[in-house]
């Protein structure tokens, strides 16, 4: 997400009524707050997109409502952004900010727990509802909050007797005390910071004890610019008042104004090789921010990149003994610890902190994935892959960058628990430090943010090619995912992200030799299933996708908008019940698809009904009449006759597929009976000519549309001889089906066909082509269309002569589709078409009128 959403206000020194101090502290607080956790919110790989549209100008209005001070218009506008995009983590934190601003501290701290219900545990809601709560308790059981500057009393009241912003349990101050904390008081006031903060050092000299007095020149110095200076105030105030939650509140606003600087110059830093000096510039950060896991978890990194494991393991513990001082817990920390003790050898202590991070149900859910698979990687090199399978084994995928370590951990585990049961080696592996969990962390205005992902030899080259892909250099992006691959060749996932990186950059037969390279490496099984039928699909194996789609609807894992690859695969594999049943999933998601999914167009529709329709297809019949069928030849439903040109041909053919639907390849069994009537010349008509055909015909080829038929005719008029018929036949074209997203396009199809009777020994061809323009006729009725077009065509008889007749012309057909469902294009249509050849060349068979009309259910 873009940091633009995030408010300017940290630059103001105060932003309400300096004569009231507590809104001094409000103010600081919030400022920070809005800005470190916005921008820590901002960065959060989890978050699913980035503001844009309505939500993005409500969210800006709001952030300027509040840099004006209008918190009440603020929070109506936050609130407003929240009801568009619930999801985004900045704008629950810009209404909180809003609500403690105008001291809604409760209200506050309800609206950041209903967001963690519903969002989840963002680490950057539960810090910044543990501030309001903080800030809630400091300002009510203080008198800060009260005017502080100037007489309480009338002007006849003693200045013994008035207690400037006192404990009740203080002694009032009085003489020179009293004035020097009167004038810093009237310094605040006037915006004086500086003077304020000189003026409060001298009441404290005389009036150590009161601690109100510190805070106030805690307060005037950091409004001052003198962050360090009261930082330093703050822990002078802390050993003699304790740390109460008036200071711990102004020493984390403070500090982690301070803390980035160190932060960002630890990257350079390491940038340079330096591990040393970031060592002790993140050491830095960590002491002015504490309660920032960020810092420690920059600090491990830079202590992992130093091969220092006594040193992790104690940045881990200082992290985890302040959440225990401080009453909270990150999971990462005792995670990390657990592995730093393992790698030294240290496995019952290190077993103690995986129990701990295990505990820990107040993570987010990605923390508490990736905390579960380093411990699993720690077990499966300890030889306990049992133990990691039982840890592993109950975690569903998620679709997030959590489940390829996830799954190839299981399937390592599983591969170590088969090579036990064979008594095959199990030998502990030494941890190799080397191989410990990555961390990448980024700089940013508001310090670190740090995200531990399990051990990964390939990490940096993957990270490279993800940024190569972000900035549009499509090629260095494949060349970072081949590099990751090469570092990690065992890792399914860097072969999934080789293969969308050479995809990404048109490198389609590249990116199929990839797949199937990992389909043969056997490393479908280390990656989840839905990511497992991808690459399966891609690679060709249709039957495998089937299964793996069909593995991950039956976990639960199977979202609603891989339906329809889901069905395609089934489709492919010829499991037609299955197909269906996914194509209507499909549709029906298609229509009203599941939060965050988009909605299918009505062409993806049209092609998935279509889909399933050709899946649900076992029979059906044609009805046709043809006049001169040899110039006009609509394919297999009807019988070449030897010896006859101009002539009327009509009959009924039924087919049935006793395989089914094979989605591109076709086998069907058929049988025909058809008679010529109305033959020129005297030539034999009517029931002379009658005749039943029986056969086979397949498509072979699922890319080519060739057809191979072999079929048998037998007699029933007294014209027609006992014969054996083959065939074959190829069509192609463009802008052949019925389209709903435009209401006219171009369209040219072709047709050859070529057969011999064995017996008579006499052999035909037929071709033509035809282009044009088809128009949908929405006037009338979506399901017709009409193609004009200009035509060409050849015949050829042997058992007439041996000439190639050729003529070209113009026709028109009329198409009108029916049968049509919910879950199926129109499965039925009529057919009419007719048009007119000029003669080319050979004799007059080429010239004419040329009519056909078939009905097909």
């Amino acid at each position: 997400m873009k940091l633009d959403v995030i408010p300017n206000c940290c630059k103001s020194a105060t932003f309400v009524s300096s004569t009231h101090v507590a809104g001094v502290i409000v103010a600081a607080t919030l400022c920070f707050g809005t800005a470190a956790q916005a921008a820590a919110s901002a960065a959060s790989a989890a978050l699913p997109l980035p503001l844009s549209g309505a939500a993005y100008r409500v969210a800006q209005e709001g952030y300027a409502s509040f840099a004006r001070h209008d918190y009440e218009t603020s929070t109506a506008q936050a609130r407003e952004a929240i009801r568009q995009r619930p999801d985004v983590v900045s704008l629950r934190l810009l209404l909180a900010n809003s609500l403690a601003a105008a001291h809604h501290y409760e209200a506050a701290a309800v609206s950041l727990s209903q967001a963690i219900a519903e969002i989840g545990p963002d680490q950057a809601l539960v810090t910044r509802r543990a501030q309001i709560e903080a800030l809630s308790r400091s300002v009510n059981a203080s008198g800060h909050g009260r005017r502080a500057h100037g007489k309480r009393r009338a002007a006849s009241a003693s200045p013994a007797s008035v207690a400037v912003a006192g404990e009740a349990n203080e002694t009032p101050l009085t003489g020179d005390a009293f004035t020097a904390a009167q004038r810093a008081y009237t310094l605040y006031a006037e915006k004086d910071f500086s003077g304020s903060a000189k003026a409060a050092g001298v009441a404290i000299a005389l009036r150590p004890d009161m601690l109100r007095l510190r805070l106030l020149q805690i307060d005037a110095a950091s409004n001052a610019g003198q962050d360090a200076v009261a930082f330093a105030y703050d822990e002078d105030a802390v050993k003699r008042f304790g740390d109460t939650d008036a200071l711990r509140s102004r020493r984390s606003f403070i500090g982690n104004r301070l803390a980035p600087r160190f932060s960002s110059d630890a990257f350079v830093a390491l940038n340079q090789g330096d591990i040393s000096q970031a060592v002790e510039l993140i050491r830095r950060a960590v002491a002015y921010a504490p309660e920032r896991t960020g810092y420690r978890i920059q600090l491990i990194d830079a202590l992992f990149d130093a091969n220092d494991l006594p040193a992790v393991e104690a940045a881990a513990s200082e992290g985890i003994a302040y959440g225990i001082a401080y009453g909270s817990n990150d999971i990462m920390l005792w995670t990390l610890r657990g592995y730093a003790r393992a790698a030294q050898g240290r496995i019952e202590l290190a077993d103690a902190d995986f129990a701990k991070a295990l505990q820990e149900k107040d993570a987010t859910p990605r923390d508490q994935r990736v905390a579960r698979t380093i411990i699993a990687d720690v077990w499966n090199r300890e030889g306990q892959p049992q133990r990691a399978l039982d840890l592993l084994t109950p975690l569903k995928f998620v679709h997030d960058d959590t489940d390829p370590p996830l799954a190839a951990r299981r399937f390592k585990a599983k591969q170590l628990v088969a090579a036990s049961a064979s008594k095959a080696s199990t030998m502990t592996a030494p941890i190799d430090p080397a191989l410990r969990p990555d961390i990448a962390c980024d700089a940013t205005e508001f310090g670190a943010l740090c995200y531990v992902y399990p051990a990964d030899p390939g990490f940096a080259a993957a990270r490279n090619a993800v940024a190569a892909a972000k900035r549009g250099d499509k090629k260095a992006a494949v060349e970072f995912a081949r590099k990751a691959v090469a570092a990690a060749p065992d890792d399914p996932q860097h072969r999934v992200e080789l293969i969308n990186a050479l995809t990404n950059d048109h490198q389609t037969a590249a990116a199929t030799r990839e797949a199937k390279a990992t389909v043969r490496a056997g490393l479908l099984d280390g990656m989840p299933d839905l990511s497992a039928a991808y690459i399966a699909q891609r690679a060709g194996e249709n039957g495998v996708a089937y299964q793996r789609f069909k593995q991950a609807d039956q976990t639960g894992e199977l979202p609603s908008r891989a339906n329809a690859d889901a069905a395609y695969a089934a489709a492919h594999a010829h499991q037609n019940k299955d197909a269906a049943m996914y194509f209507e999933r499909a549709i029906d998601s298609g229509i009203t698809p599941a939060e965050g999914d988009a909605a299918a167009t009505p062409q993806q529709l049209l092609d998935m009904r279509s889909a399933h329709a050709n899946a649900t297809r076992d029979w059906g019949f044609n009805v046709s009449t043809n006049y001169r069928s040899a110039g006009l030849q609509p394919g297999f439903v009807s019988t070449p006759s030897p010896g006859i040109a101009n002539n009327w041909q009509a009959g009924v053919e039924a087919y049935w597929r006793p395989f089914g639907s094979l989605d591109d390849r076709m086998f069907e069994v058929y049988t025909r009976g058809y008679e010529d009537f109305g033959v020129s010349g005297g030539g034999p008509s009517g029931v002379s000519t009658l005749e039943n055909v029986v056969g086979a015909r397949v498509k072979p080829f699922a890319s080519i549309n060739t057809i191979f038929a072999i079929e048998h005719i037998f007699p029933i008029g007294s014209h027609v001889h006992n014969d054996w018929l083959a065939r074959i036949a190829y069509s192609g074209g463009v802008g052949t089906e019925r389209r709903i997203d435009t209401p006219s396009w171009w369209t040219a199809q072709m047709y050859a066909e070529g057969g011999c009777y064995l017996n008579a020994a006499t052999c035909y061809a037929t071709t033509n082509i035809e282009g044009g323009h088809t128009f949908r006729i929405d006037s009338i009725s979506p399901k017709l269309t009409v193609f004009p077009y200009a035509v060409i065509g050849a015949d050829y008889d042997s058992s007439i002569d041996h000439s190639i007749p050729a003529g070209a012309g113009v026709g028109v057909s009329a198409r009108y589709w029916m049968r049509d469902s919910a879950y199926d294009k129109p499965r039925s249509y009529v057919d009419l078409s007719v048009q007119y050849r000029w003669h080319i060349t050979g004799d007059d068979r080429s010239r004419g009128l040329f009519f056909g009309a078939i009905y097909s259910y």
